[in-house]
């Protein structure tokens, strides 16, 4: 395929992603957006040259110039749309979290392998210089095996730009699936790792999310390590790291540098790039017929995990995650 065509259906902030990284791209061209809000659409189309403009989602999906689409929309809604564009033969990137139950991605990957079209998963820290260098270190035995990892996020959240965030019919889970979504994916792909067992705890202590704010995952993965994610809305002292404990040495990994004992990896931050990467992996798998990075399958692990931890919550208990 010389040309993709690529239809963006929600015109929300993570547009603003994907849309410019398309223009950049040879062999890429958007050729259709839509949103419910037909002027928020209109004003994507006018900002990126975009010739066609719907409000309705099976609208774009029925035009033929498009070959594959960018699931932009709220979370509940990614299930619905993305099998719906897999029976229309387009391809599928979906922005994370790739659903909000482990039953939804699974109707997702099913659509996907019946229609033979390529579904890949919006994990953008997987194309971040400072994690794809120190996945390789990992894997070249840099720390070692390792044994434990250490992931935090904390920050001061106040209001959201958008208003389905702070409804968890919508959302999933503010914490767990619009932020964990990018954390235990994080944990799971650094380490190669898949979720065996998994308890989670969660407390509200803002009320204005509707839902948790603070959360605890503890998890151990199969072949041995362990890991922990904890996640706050409601600290001013702000925190983003993962620190990865092998057997010969430990590193700390942040959005800019992994950090050893006695010396300093720089992998600058360059938002624009990863999201180019994203973008383009995407495209490559569509030409060359291959699973992307972060494809469906590859992503059930991150859901599967999330699925053991909103179950533990629920029920108090820890999870078997292998088991679902």
């Amino acid at each position: 395929m010389d040309q993709i065509g690529i239809g963006a259906i929600g015109c929300g902030g993570i547009a603003g992603g994907h849309l410019p990284a398309y223009r950049e791209l040879e062999g890429i061209e958007t050729v259709a957006v839509c949103d419910i809000d037909e002027q928020a659409a209109r004003g994507r189309a006018e900002e990126f040259d975009v010739p066609a403009v719907y409000s309705d989602w099976r609208e774009l999906l029925a035009d033929e110039r498009v070959d594959a689409v960018s699931v932009l929309l709220p979370h509940h809604l990614h299930r619905d749309v993305a099998v719906a564009a897999a029976e229309a033969g387009k391809h599928v990137l979906t922005e994370k979290p790739m659903a909000t139950s482990l039953g939804e991605t699974d109707d997702m990957i099913a659509a996907a392998e019946a229609a033979g079209v390529v579904l890949m998963v919006g994990q953008i820290l997987r194309f971040r210089p400072a994690n794809i260098k120190a996945r390789e270190l990992i894997r070249d035995g840099a720390i070692g095996e390792v044994r434990n990892i250490l992931r935090r996020r904390l920050g001061k959240s106040g209001e959201f730009r958008s208003k389905w965030a702070r409804k968890p019919e919508e959302a999933g889970g503010w914490v767990l699936y619009g932020f964990g979504a990018h954390e235990v994916d994080m944990i799971l792909w650094l380490s190669d790792g898949e979720a065996e067992t998994v308890y989670a705890q969660a407390r509200v202590n803002n009320q204005y999310w509707n839902d948790y704010d603070e959360i605890t995952v503890q998890m151990s993965l199969v072949d041995g390590p362990i890991a922990t994610y904890q996640h706050s809305l409601n600290t001013p002292f702000g925190a983003w790291e993962c620190m990865v404990i092998g057997t010969e040495d430990a590193m700390l990994v942040d959005s800019g540098q992994i950090r050893f004992a006695d010396y300093v990896v720089e992998a600058p931050l360059d938002s624009p790039a990863s999201w180019r990467a994203q973008v383009g992996e995407f495209a490559r798998a569509i030409r060359e017929g291959d699973e992307p990075e972060a494809s469906g399958w590859n992503v059930r692990k991150t859901m599967a995990a999330l699925e053991a931890a909103k179950l533990s919550i629920r029920d108090g208990v820890a999870i078997d995650a292998s088991a679902l």
